[in-house]
């Protein structure tokens, strides 16, 4: 299937180079994606995952997704700006492949507004003025500076920002009618909960009885959410110098260790430096010491931008974002970051995937069904540091971490099922996550707009435990490394990522709330 996908719709073939426009050539007409899928299912036998990512993409459900994406969290402008604000990629056959196909940027931005402007009367309720003006100030792009670029950059630059410009001159337009304003904020709750239900599993890998379980999903990461909270309120008053705080409610404790001076950074290189030993370390651990296996060392990209993520894992290397180092970043998060984005985390994940004869190219030209897979083996990667548990400090940044992770399920919930508003679910927030509102607000926007996504993080997680558990009975954290779990996780790995029902089928296991 692949192959006939590349031959079709003229993408690029290497996985490493792929681009945004690559999905953009894919999907810019749905219906005829779809009829690709059909013609080529009727023809050949598909393997399992490619009979998974047909009943998904053939679903009718998925075309209504497709008509509320392209907001300002998930559009193919805010992906290629990734890009083309990276010094090292625009030095690539990535930004290569972009520039090749820069005369497709008018028809990304004419792909957007076509969207809004045939949208039904049904699909525009998800939409509101606040969403606009967010979407309308995303579309703030800046270029790097002319000494790291070259004449092909800025040419593309320009052509970049006249199409986003001409986005942004539609939307303050269209987003003038008074019926956004009076449109509620709400999420797919005031849609048939099948769509959610649709969401969900296409965002996790994972299938869902019926809509009526999210309740109970909601339950269930509230069980995790109460014993992450009594454990943190445990290492608080482990790191308190102060007798008379221990006295406080577990959220005031939180505030009062995260922002600890002695968690501070001195400098930028400090911080930088602390993030290049942790690398070093699980590289020594895990490639020197237990032979996994590494096709290209991680590269650690270092950006000062402030309209770009803190830290994350794309293309082959770790992005350190360090324009947050005096306020925003502190030591005891260098040890769950390192571990989840490098090794053993996503980089050797994929570096190994994309060398391996199982991997497949819809994983990554479609890689949202593998985002359960993909991020569980994420966060399942940050439990196999070697002073994770055994360090307070460290400890306490790997509970922050796990704390947003769980409640990312019950916002979803409280948005998609319950009906609830994002004010009201970034007020409950503010019980359990100890960032500034502003993050806060960004986080919880981003479940509006992208159903199913944030709930992909510790479910799948929780897959990776229960099928270890199941398979070699083991539920000590201590035991995660033992040597026979070490060779099963090489051979997961090397299978490469795939849906998580996938992953519990080959290990005779369905998924259960219990």
């Amino acid at each position: 299937m692949d192959k006939h996908l590349i031959k079709v719709f003229d993408l690029e073939p290497n996985v490493n180079d792929i681009t945004p426009i690559d999905c953009f050539k894919l999907l810019r007409d749905f219906e005829k994606f779809v009829s690709t899928l059909h013609e080529y299912a009727a023809k050949n036998q598909l393997n399992d995952i490619e009979k998974y990512y047909f009943d998904l993409e053939t679903d009718p459900r998925r075309i209504f997704l497709e008509s509320i994406s392209q907001t300002y969290f998930n559009n193919h402008f805010l992906q290629v700006y990734f890009i083309l604000s990276n010094p090292v990629l625009i030095k690539t056959k990535t930004f290569e492949n972009l520039y090749r196909n820069r005369d497709l940027l008018p028809a990304v931005a004419d792909k957007i507004i076509n969207q809004y402007k045939t949208m039904d009367s049904e699909a525009s309720r998800f939409f509101t003025k606040s969403l606009f003006d967010k979407f309308i100030k995303g579309l703030n792009f800046v270029p790097l500076a002319d000494d790291v670029t070259s004449p092909e950059y800025k040419e593309y630059f320009k052509l970049f920002i006249q199409e986003t410009t001409r986005l942004k001159e539609f939307l303050v337009e269209f987003s003038k009618d008074p019926k956004w304003a009076q449109h509620q904020e709400k999420g797919l709750s005031q849609f048939d909960p099948k769509y959610y239900q649709f969401a969900f599993e296409y965002n996790t890998g994972l299938k869902i009885d019926s809509p009526d379980k999210f309740r109970q999903l909601k339950q269930w990461a509230q069980g995790h959410l109460d014993r992450l909270m009594n454990e943190v309120n445990r290492t608080c008053d482990l790191l308190l110098t102060n007798a008379e705080d221990e006295k406080k409610t577990t959220r005031e404790k939180m505030l009062i260790v995260g922002l600890d001076p002695t968690q501070r950074w001195s400098s930028k290189q400090e911080m930088i430096d602390a993030h290049e030993l942790g690398i070093a370390k699980y590289r020594r651990i895990f490639v020197a010491e237990h032979q996994f296996k590494e096709f290209n060392p991680p590269g650690l990209i270092v950006l000062d931008n402030p309209l770009l993520a803190g830290g994350y894992y794309y293309k082959d290397r770790f992005y350190l974002n360090v324009c947050q180092w005096a306020q925003g970043n502190f030591k005891y998060d260098v040890e769950t970051l390192v571990l989840h984005e490098t090794v053993p985390g996503h980089h050797l994940q994929l570096d190994i995937s994309y060398h391996s004869p199982h991997h497949n190219y819809l994983t990554t030209i479609l890689q949202t069904p593998c985002n359960g897979f993909c991020e569980g083996w994420g966060l399942f990667a940050e439990h196999l540091g070697d002073s994770t548990f055994d360090n307070p400090w460290n400890y306490f940044g790997y509970l922050q971490a796990n704390i947003l992770r769980t409640f990312r399920i019950i916002a979803e919930v409280l948005l998609h099922i319950e009906g609830e508003s994002p004010a009201n679910v970034i007020e409950l927030a503010k019980q359990y996550l100890t960032t500034s509102e502003a993050a806060i607000t960004a986080e919880v926007y981003r479940y509006l707009v992208l159903p199913g996504q944030a709930c992909g993080y510790k479910t799948g997680l929780e897959v990776f435990k229960t099928v270890i558990k199941k398979k070699f009975n083991v539920d000590q954290l201590k035991e995660l490394k033992r040597d026979d779990l070490l060779e099963w996780y090489k051979e997961v790995l090397w299978q490469a990522e795939r849906p998580l029902d996938l992953f519990l089928r080959e290990n005779d296991l369905t998924w259960s709330l219990d």
